[in-house]
C-alpha cells in the first residue's frame, strides 16, 4: 500500500488539502500530514513551531530524514502531495523527495478561467527545474485544463478530479444585508476593485459591505486596507458568505463557493477589470518583462514577444470572449449606478467551468489515484 506525505505551508493550502487527508484517514491509507494553518507561508526547517502534524502510521522503523524539513518522517513516502508548486519551500522539499524515488503529485490551487500572457509564462516556468519533477497534477475541470493546454501545458501530466476544497462544505444559507467585494493581488485590478468597494459602500448605508482581499494584498497593499471593512480569514468568510445578499467579483477561483451556494453574483467585466489589458504585449515592458526575463531567460523584449506569439493572443481573445458571453447570460453585471441591485443571478450553468462533477467527491477520486498510482 502506498504511503503518502502531504504538506501544507499556509492556511490556504491547508484548506485545499485537508479533505484529501480526511479521505486517506477514512480508508486507512498510511499518511503523514505536516501543516501550517497561519496565513504566512513558513519554512518547516526554520520555524517548525508554526507546524503541526497528523498521521496514522505507528511504526518508526523506516524513518527518512529530510534536510529540507530538518527532521525525520516516520516512513519513506511513495507519494508526495502538495500545492503551491512554484514556491518555496515546496520546490526544495519536492526535489529532495524526488531524489528518493518519490512520485510527486500537485493539487491545482486555482481554477484557470481567463487565459492571458501571464498564464503562458507561469506554465512555461513549470517546465523548468525543479517544478518539472512533478509527475501528476489534479485539475478541476475540462475548461481549466483546456485553458492550460492553449497556453502550452502538457495534458498528459494532468487528470481531472474536480476540486476537493469544498467537499465537506454543508452550509445553511440565509440572506441578510451583506455585500462582499472580492479583491485582487494585481495592482491595476486591486485599485479598480477598491474603487468599486468605495462606490458600493457609499451607495448602501443600510448594508454591511465587506472587502475580501487576496492573501497577498495584506502584504502588498497594507495601508490601503486600513479603515475599510475587511474579511480577515476563511472562517470569517464562510460565516459572512452564508448570509450574504450579493458577491461582487471577476470570474476567478474564489467565486466557486458562492456559485455552489447559489448566492447572487455581480460580475466585473473583462473591460472594467482590466483583464483585457493583460493580453497587450506592450504592457509587459519594464518591471514585468524584467521579472520574467530572469525566470525564463529571454534575451530581449523581441524574444519575449516571439515566445508569446500573435496566434496565442488571437486564440486567447476569442476564447475569453466565449467565456464572457456565457457569464453574461447568467450573472448580474456591475455598474456604478447600482442597477444590478434587487435582481438575481442564475448560477447553475457556470459551475461546469469550475468543476466537472460538482458532487463533493473530488477527494475520493484523488485518493483512488493515490492508492493505485
Amino acid at each position: 500500500m502506498n504511503k503518502v506525505f502531504i504538506l501544507s505551508t499556509d492556511s490556504r493550502s491547508f484548506q485545499d488539502l485537508i479533505n484529501v487527508v480526511l479521505e486517506l484517514k477514512r480508508r486507512n491509507v498510511p499518511y503523514f500530514f505536516l501543516y501550517n494553518t497561519t496565513d504566512e507561508k513558513n519554512y518547516p526547517r526554520n520555524i517548525i513551531e508554526k507546524y503541526a502534524y497528523d498521521t496514522n502510521f505507528p511504526s518508526q522503523d523506516d524513518q527518512l530524514f529530510l534536510n529540507t524539513l530538518g527532521f525525520s518522517l516516520p516512513f519513506k513516502p511513495d507519494i508526495f502531495l502538495m500545492t503551491n508548486e512554484n514556491w518555496e519551500p515546496e520546490k526544495s522539499i519536492m526535489f529532495e523527495l524526488k531524489q528518493q524515488g518519490c512520485f510527486i503529485c500537485c493539487l491545482e490551487n486555482s481554477s484557470w478561467m481567463h487565459n492571458n500572457i501571464k498564464t503562458k509564462l507561469e506554465l512555461e516556468s513549470r517546465k523548468r527545474f525543479p517544478s518539472n519533477c512533478i509527475d501528476l497534477f489534479f485539475d478541476h475541470s475540462d475548461w481549466s485544463l483546456e485553458t492550460k493546454s492553449v497556453a502550452g501545458w502538457y495534458d498528459v501530466k494532468s487528470v481531472i478530479t474536480g476540486n476537493p476544497k469544498n467537499d465537506s462544505v454543508n452550509l445553511e444559507t440565509s440572506e441578510e444585508n451583506i455585500i462582499i467585494v472580492y479583491g485582487s493581488k494585481e495592482e491595476q485590478l486591486h485599485n479598480k476593485i477598491l474603487k468599486i468597494y468605495t462606490e458600493v459602500s457609499s451607495s448602501f448605508d443600510d448594508h454591511q459591505v465587506y472587502y475580501k482581499p487576496h492573501p497577498d494584498e495584506f502584504k502588498e497593499f497594507k495601508l490601503e486596507l486600513e479603515n475599510i471593512r475587511i474579511i480577515y480569514d476563511n472562517d470569517m468568510f464562510i460565516k459572512l458568505l452564508s448570509k450574504s445578499k450579493y458577491n461582487i467579483s471577476t470570474f476567478t477561483s474564489i467565486l466557486y463557493l458562492p456559485l455552489v451556494l447559489n448566492k447572487n453574483i455581480v460580475y466585473i467585466t473583462q473591460d472594467d477589470s482590466g483583464i483585457s489589458d493583460e493580453l497587450i504585449l506592450g504592457n509587459f515592458k519594464g518591471r514585468e518583462f524584467d521579472f520574467w526575463k530572469n525566470v525564463l531567460g529571454f534575451k530581449n523584449f523581441d524574444s519575449f514577444c516571439s515566445f508569446i506569439g500573435d496566434e496565442f493572443i488571437k486564440q486567447t481573445i476569442d476564447r475569453n470572449k466565449k467565456l464572457e458571453d456565457s457569464i453574461l447570460k447568467s450573472l448580474l453585471v456591475y455598474t456604478p449606478d447600482m442597477k444590478w441591485f434587487g435582481q438575481n443571478s442564475n448560477n447553475l450553468d457556470l459551475l461546469k467551468y469550475y468543476d466537472n462533477f460538482n458532487d463533493k467527491n473530488a477527494s475520493k477520486r484523488i485518493t483512488d489515484i493515490l492508492e493505485n498510482v
